[in-house]
């Protein structure tokens, strides 16, 4: 089975393409909000004014996989929930994959897998920008196991991600209160 089997493979649209300065504000993902194997919007996302009915046709949905294809390494994350006024960037792909095929967290634990990477670095094309062209990534050959056994794997991988989120937020707040403390001993020059 090839990853195009699994469903619609769309690369995002050119949005410069879109503007239209009375249009509706969209926000726009990009690379940087594909976190572990979610999908997350940030306060400073970029934000656009785009022409809605042609926009509208890029929205982002729960249970889509937006993919990075460019870069050094594949990237994949899962939207979970609908993201109202929010397209992708050309810099991302959306996979919307079948239901009866694919469990969407399973798949995008595997587009991030080390094996993958692995696989995919010569597929990799370009000098200024690297990127996988979309027709060599739809043609790339996967092995699935049954949809009840990716659904089990990606529970795991999902408490797997929750549990590195919520280090990762205790780490940083230690960092932050030692900044803080560090802080009083720097000394400030007056101007």
């Amino acid at each position: 089975m090839t990853l195009g089997d699994l469903g619609e493979l769309k690369q995002g649209p050119t949005l410069s393409r879109f503007l239209e300065p009375a249009g509706s504000e969209y926000r726009i993902l990009q690379i940087s909000n594909l976190r572990d194997l979610t999908v997350q919007p940030h306060e400073d996302d970029r934000k656009e004014f785009l022409d809605g009915p042609r926009a509208a046709e890029h929205a982002v949905q729960a249970g889509q996989i937006l993919i990075s294809l460019r870069g050094s390494a594949l990237k994949a994350a899962v939207v979970e929930q609908d993201l109202p006024d929010t397209v992708v960037s050309n810099s991302l792909t959306t996979l919307v994959p079948r239901p009866d095929l694919a469990d969407p967290y399973f798949l995008a634990a595997l587009l991030n897998s080390a094996h993958m990477q692995q696989r995919v670095t010569p597929l990799f094309t370009g000098i200024t920008v690297q990127g996988i062209p979309l027709a060599k990534f739809r043609k790339l050959a996967i092995h699935l196991p049954v949809l009840s056994e990716q659904q089990k794997l990606a529970r795991v991988l999902r408490a797997l991600a929750e549990y590195r989120r919520a280090v990762q937020g205790v780490l940083t707040l230690r960092e932050e209160e030692i900044e803080a403390h560090l802080q009083p001993f720097v000394v400030q020059e007056n101007v």
